[in-house]
C-alpha cells in the first residue's frame, strides 16, 4: 500500500515558517505533492509560498483525466505559469510584498506515470533499489559553478553562496520550470526544502527512507535530524512510499 505524509518545522533559529505544502488527491485518483520555500524575508516568502498551494489545489481539482504525457506537461506549466504571474502581480501592489517569491518541487502521480517539477532548490528525490537519487536539479549559483566543473559537488555543499538561487517562481515576469518523468519503480519519494538537504548527508537521509518506520516516523525523523543539524532554517519534508505502520 502507498502512504505518503508531509510536515513542516519552523526550525530553531527563524520566526517564521515561510515554507507550504500540499498533498492532494483528486476525483480521478491522481496525486499532487508539492513543497514550496518562500523567499523575500520580511517580504512575505510566506504569502508566496502559500500561493502556490492555493492556486495548485484549485486547478488540480478541475484537472482533467491525463492519458498522454504532454497533456500533464502542459497542465503543471500552465499552473505554474498562473502562480507566478498572481504573485508577481500581487507583489506589485504594495510595498512589503515587493520582491517576494517562492522555490517549488512537486510530483504529479497519475495512472499514465510519476512526473517531477521544480524551480529553485527545493528537491525531489527517489529511493530505488540501487539507491536515492536526486531526480531535481537545483537552480542555484553553486549548481551553475558544479555544471561549469568550477567546483566539486563536495564543495557546493559548503559554499558561501549555496543559498543564491538563479531562479524561483513570482520573482521575475519569467522563469524556468523543469519537467520530467521518471521510472515508476521507486520505492520512495521525498520532497523537501533545503532545510533538510542543505544540512543533512544525503546517506542519513537515505537510511531513514530505507527503514521499516512508517512514513510519519520517516517523515518526523528527517525534520529531527534537520534540528539536530542545528534547526538553522525552515525543514519541510513530503515523504511517499509502502506504508509499514500507520500507528505513526
Amino acid at each position: 500500500m502507498i502512504d505518503v505524509f508531509g510536515a513542516s518545522d519552523v526550525g530553531k533559529t527563524r520566526e517564521l515558517n515561510e515554507d507550504s505544502f500540499l498533498i492532494q488527491e483528486n476525483e480521478h485518483g491522481d496525486q499532487l505533492l508539492l513543497v514550496c520555500d518562500g523567499i523575500g524575508g520580511a517580504a512575505s516568502g510566506e504569502v508566496a509560498s502559500a500561493m502556490v498551494c492555493q492556486i495548485a489545489s484549485e486547478m488540480f481539482e478541475k484537472a482533467p483525466v491525463f492519458t498522454k504525457d504532454y497533456q500533464v506537461d502542459e497542465w503543471i506549466r500552465k499552473t505554474m505559469n498562473k502562480a507566478n504571474d498572481s504573485i508577481y502581480a500581487k507583489s506589485m501592489w504594495t510595498r512589503k510584498n515587493r520582491g517576494m517569491g517562492t522555490t517549488v518541487a512537486g510530483c504529479l502521480i497519475c495512472e499514465h506515470g510519476t512526473y517531477i517539477f521544480n524551480a529553485g532548490d527545493s528537491r525531489v528525490y527517489a529511493l530505488y533499489s540501487d539507491g536515492l537519487i536526486q531526480m531535481s536539479e537545483d537552480h542555484s549559483y553553486v549548481q551553475s559553478l558544479v555544471n561549469e566543473n568550477r567546483i566539486t559537488a563536495k564543495e557546493a555543499r559548503n559554499h558561501e553562496k549555496r543559498s543564491a538561487l538563479t531562479n524561483a517562481i513570482g520573482v521575475w515576469r519569467a522563469f524556468r520550470l523543469d519537467v520530467n518523468k521518471i521510472k515508476s519503480n521507486y520505492k520512495a519519494l521525498l520532497i523537501s526544502s533545503d532545510g533538510l538537504h542543505g544540512y543533512v548527508a544525503e546517506n542519513k537521509i537515505s537510511r531513514v527512507l530505507e527503514s521499516s518506520l512508517s512514513i510519519r516516523q520517516k517523515t518526523g525523523l528527517l525534520i529531527e535530524l534537520a534540528d539536530q543539524a542545528g534547526g538553522l532554517d525552515n525543514c519541510t519534508v513530503i515523504v511517499s512510499g509502502p506504508g509499514y505502520d500507520y500507528a505513526g
